[in-house]
């Protein structure tokens, strides 16, 4: 299976450490972090991977075709979560260009990544 992390379950872990019961615990956990730290290393540090033994986030990261301004923002909203103790909501869904779209309100910030999957490619 190689690098291959299954969405649903990533979503709904990433979704569960940014909830509204959780954030304040997710956010302590990852003030540590530096300020580079990027939205993988952020999942990463919260052990919400399941990557194959011997897979490190690094590995991962770089075997993701997201464009490099798509995991900026991705960044920016996760961090944001983290910074202001915000409930993150997080979805990922299959679309013809990759996109992120964020909206956020003073309770919520929700993220949604369009990604282009590899049949959809050929």
């Amino acid at each position: 299976m190689g690098m291959m992390v299954l969405r649903p379950a990533l979503v709904g872990r990433i979704n569960q450490a940014f909830s509204a019961r959780q954030i304040a615990a997710t956010a302590a956990r990852l003030a540590r972090l530096p300020a580079q730290a990027d939205v993988f290393d952020l999942v990463g540090e919260l052990g919400l991977f399941e990557l194959a033994e011997g897979t490190t986030v690094a590995a991962y990261r770089a075997s993701l075709p997201i464009p490099a301004l798509n995991q900026a923002i991705l960044t920016l909203a996760f961090r944001q979560a983290v910074r202001d103790v915000t409930p993150l909501n997080f979805a990922i869904v299959s679309g013809h260009g990759e996109a992120v779209h964020v909206s956020t309100s003073e309770k919520l910030i929700s993220v949604v990544l369009v990604r282009v999957d590899k049949a959809r490619r050929r």
